[in-house]
């Protein structure tokens, strides 16, 4: 009966451990096609980077997406950040929802650069948030903090996620 258990909960955790894989595979998909709606001033320069607040399994999900695509003609580099000065030239900043009791701090620190932040699970306008809608993953996007930063937006973006202020 033990041995049942035992294998009970480790088919429950593999089951979850492929669904929360899944899910962090769907939000850097995600990330990259946001790139085809917005436009960055001065465009990308040399590299695209995409730069992760902390810790997050969605560095890998991103870095697999980095080998085998581009952002205009543009590679994607992906790095991991400790601070958000760390983050100043980048296009993207990804806080992951472990960070996100920083996200206004990160927000004041990036005050009017051109990089749009995407958060995890958070509250507030900061940029693209990422939610869940009837067990689907969505996203809030603020339309006002992306052209506060200098981003255009394509109306289709906005069209796809839920907006917010």
């Amino acid at each position: 009966m033990k041995k049942i258990r035992l294998l009970c909960c480790l088919a429950g955790l593999c089951y979850f451990a492929t669904v929360l894989g899944q899910n962090e595979k769907f939000k850097a998909l995600f990330i990259y096609n946001f790139t085809n709606y917005i436009e960055w001033p001065g465009g990308s320069g040399p590299a695209f980077t995409i730069a992760v607040f902390g810790d997050s399994p969605i560095i890998g999900e991103l870095q697999a997406i980095s080998k085998i695509k581009k952002v205009g003609k543009s590679p994607i580099e992906v790095v991991r950040v400790n601070s958000p000065v760390e983050a100043g030239n980048a296009q993207i900043l990804f806080i992951p929802a472990a960070k996100k009791k920083s996200l206004p701090d990160v927000a004041k620190a990036l005050s009017g650069k051109p990089i749009l932040i995407i958060s995890d699970n958070a509250q507030g306008e900061f940029g693209i948030n990422f939610i869940e809608v009837d067990q689907k993953q969505s996203f809030q996007i603020s339309k006002l903090n992306m052209e506060l930063r200098k981003l255009k937006v394509n109306s289709s973006l906005i069209a796809l996620g839920i907006p917010v202020n």
